[in-house]
């Protein structure tokens, strides 16, 4: 499969990158690790920690590798490769995603460890993991690409992500702020891994039901995919 070969090169080349290393890795565990400082008992917080965890790593992982390709001419490389557009924008995503899974994992852990009530559905919540992964690492290409010049990636991408801690009941439920502001947190997918994530370890949510969200990450994400490899034919 020729999705593999391109994963495998990005993770050796892009795994150590300072960007993936500094907003991808040590951003989202500092976060977390701030949060358990301050308040020990981090039950109702868990969700929110995990999917900013997913967000930063996924995103930051994935832009650091377009970056660095799009400046030094590199893409082009590999746009003269044997493979297709669906097939190049598949292995980014991915291996996105597997970074970010791999981040994600460490920072559950951490808060599994200073959660005072057991995880509800263990099933559930690997499916949101990979899912919330899968869908962010897909914004996090999409993005990219679509901005036409590299250097501002990063600077687009906290115009989204920042604005997206705030507005998806991550840190305060949706349910404590006025309706305008819960349609605007609608709008965001990490809202609906936050509230997944909130089913799948404590047992209840808070505004979207469980198989709505988790339909709706599926959704996102691949509607994201096809955003990408349209705007990767619009750029090549």
């Amino acid at each position: 499969m020729k999705v593999v070969p391109i994963m495998a090169k990005e993770l050796r080349e892009y795994l150590l990158k300072p960007g993936s290393i500094s907003w991808g890795l040590i951003f989202p565990l500092v976060f977390t690790l701030s949060f358990i400082v301050r308040f020990g008992d981090i039950d109702h917080l868990a969700p929110g920690l995990v999917s900013i965890s997913a967000l930063f790593a996924t995103t930051s992982f994935v832009a650091s590798s377009l970056i660095f390709e799009r400046r030094l001419k590199t893409f082009e490389r590999l746009l003269l490769a044997p493979v297709s557009y669906g097939e190049i924008i598949l292995a980014k995503v991915l291996v996105g995603a597997l970074f970010g899974l791999m981040v994600s994992l460490i920072t559950l852990a951490l808060v599994r460890y200073f959660m005072v009530y057991p995880v509800w559905s263990w099933p559930l919540t690997v499916a949101f993991v990979l899912l919330a992964n899968l869908t962010f690492s897909a914004l996090g290409v999409y993005v990219s690409l679509a901005v036409e010049n590299p250097i501002n990636v990063m600077t687009w991408l906290n115009v989204i992500r920042l604005p997206m801690i705030f507005t998806s009941g991550a840190l305060a439920s949706l349910t404590l702020f006025p309706a305008w502001f819960m349609a605007i947190g609608l709008l965001t997918p990490m809202t609906y891994s936050v509230e997944g994530l909130r089913y799948a370890l404590l047992g209840y949510y808070d505004v979207v039901p469980p198989l709505y969200s988790l339909s709706l990450l599926l959704l996102i994400a691949l509607g994201l995919i096809l955003l990408s490899v349209r705007a990767l034919r619009k750029a090549y």
